[in-house]
């Protein structure tokens, strides 16, 4: 069988960096094909040549056998190859029906867009796509949640009829429901001689979905195996060049005081009536299905959300937080879902990041800044942490998500918080870079700190957590601990 599509001898250098060097892929029709390597391996370079973004310093990219030049992205998509991106680039002003049509509008006969045939085809791949009774054609995009948007975009891809799709990190905020209806529509288009090319960290979903990885590593090809002849040891072993092992870090926790308390927590219909504990010296896992009210609740604990009723205790004393500021002034700090968009200054460096929450306490005279201590103190957690930049004043939106995610974990590490919230603090980042993001929050909690973690990956949920308590559509449906802590008793209580 030929190959769809080919990556050849595949370099590509910027000023002072080779991102990829030498790499040679085949993709195949009808293939779900992994993509796999640390945040940093060249997989997004590959991408962006395969799709016309970049083109290659040498090599070439071949299609049906022949070779082919895509100078634009414009180029690539004439070829039907399409690319979902982790970060959408749906419009929001427009309805999910001209998103799905963008481009590629029908007309009528005297030359006006014909809506109805829009409306009608968009909803038709909506309802085989089995989210039609929650995503209508005619509902703007700015009013979908992220996962519904995700789903837009890929009916989008399903109307033109792509060759080739690139799926990047695809389920990242799509619920178990989702996932399902999206494994699903994959199926379909490797049914249709389609060829998946499949980006993602969750290794579940790559031995569940593909048939083929390829793992670069260091910008260089290091191998591609059938998914049925290998495992995720070996899978891990060759992103990361060693041996991995467990790279949850599990470690014994000794529980210390009362950090966290909620009492009959309410707010509209978000959650109602939630009540837990967190202590001193461990990981409290929080578990749900998206839309179970988790990030919601976290938020109003943080003093981003006002609650409706209830009480929240920290170290024993009643809150009543009108904003973050007052949280972090009591020691809270909180790693947010999306750290692109609410967790980073993307256009600042890696210093003002790290040290932005911790200003206030660090003025000198006359309510000057203390750039002496900004500095000193950045560098100082930029090594502690293993942030690979160049320096702190690096922009943080050209670090790796890793490491992205580490200079967040500094900021509240500076500001000297003892509760941690982490609302999804793995997500999107590769194997080698969860595993050290584990270790910082094992010493975290060693230290004394309280974390309550967040998850939707439920490997990591169990991995990690000495404890966990599990939502469902707005309700606190149980606690597990020890050996309760089981994959059925957790999908038993996230389905209520």
């Amino acid at each position: 069988m030929e190959p769809t599509l080919q990556a050849k001898h595949i370099t590509k250098t910027f000023p002072g960096v080779k991102a990829l060097t030498d790499v040679t892929v085949d993709f195949y029709p009808g293939e779900v094909h992994a993509l796999l390597g640390e945040n940093g391996a060249g997989k997004s370079t590959l991408i962006k040549i395969l799709s016309g973004v970049y083109t290659p310093t040498e090599g070439e990219v071949w299609m049906d056998g022949k070779k082919v030049e895509f100078n634009t992205p414009s180029d690539a998509m004439e070829a039907r190859i399409a690319v979902i991106h982790q970060e959408l680039s749906i419009a929001p002003d427009l309805t999910v029906a001209e998103n799905i049509f963008l481009g590629v509008e029908p007309k009528k006969s005297n030359g006006l867009l014909d809506r109805a045939k829009m409306n009608a085809v968009s909803q038709q791949i909506l309802d085989d796509m089995g989210v039609g009774d929650r995503i209508k054609a005619t509902d703007v995009a700015r009013d979908l949640t992220a996962a519904q948007q995700q789903m837009a975009e890929i009916a989008k891809v399903i109307n033109k009829n792509a060759r080739v799709v690139v799926m990047d990190e695809p389920t990242s905020s799509l619920s178990e429901g989702e996932i399902e209806a999206l494994f699903t529509q994959i199926h379909k288009l490797r049914d249709n001689n389609c060829t998946i090319i499949y980006i993602s960290h969750r290794m579940v979903e790559i031995f569940t979905m593909c048939d083929r990885a390829t793992v670069l590593m260091d910008g260089k090809f290091v191998t591609t195996k059938m998914i049925k002849d290998t495992t995720e040891a070996e899978l891990v072993n060759s992103m990361v060049g060693r041996e991995v092992g467990d790279y949850y870090n599990r470690q014994v926790h000794t529980r210390g005081q009362e950090m966290v308390r909620v009492e009959n927590l309410s707010r509209g219909k978000e959650f109602k009536d939630v009540s837990f504990a967190a202590y001193a010296g461990e990981i409290l896992g929080v578990y749900g299905l998206i839309g179970a009210g988790r990030t919601e609740t976290m938020e109003t604990i943080f003093g981003a959300r006002k609650p409706d009723s209830g009480k929240v205790f920290i170290k024993g004393e009643e809150v009543h937080f009108n904003s973050p500021l007052d949280a972090i002034a009591k020691g809270v700090g909180m790693v947010t879902e999306d750290r692109r968009r609410t967790g980073l200054m993307l256009e600042k460096d890696v210093k003002d990041n790290m040290v932005l929450p911790s200003i206030p306490m660090h003025k000198k005279k006359f309510n000057f800044a203390d750039p002496v201590w900004e500095r000193k103190i950045a560098q100082e957690f930029k090594e502690k942490l293993r942030v690979k930049a160049p320096s702190i004043d690096t922009i943080i939106k050209n670090l790796s998500g890793g490491n992205q995610q580490k200079a967040i974990l500094a900021k509240w590490l500076i500001a000297e918080v003892d509760i941690l919230i982490l609302d999804e603090p793995t997500r999107g980042i590769d194997v080698n870079a969860k595993s050290e993001f584990y270790t910082l929050m094992n010493e975290f909690v060693a230290k004394g700190g309280c974390i309550i973690m967040v998850s939707s990956e439920m490997p990591e949920a169990i991995g990690i957590s000495d404890r966990i308590i599990v939502f469902h559509e707005g309700d606190l449906m149980g606690e597990l601990t020890g050996d309760q802590i089981t994959e059925q008793n957790i999908i038993k209580l996230a389905n209520g």
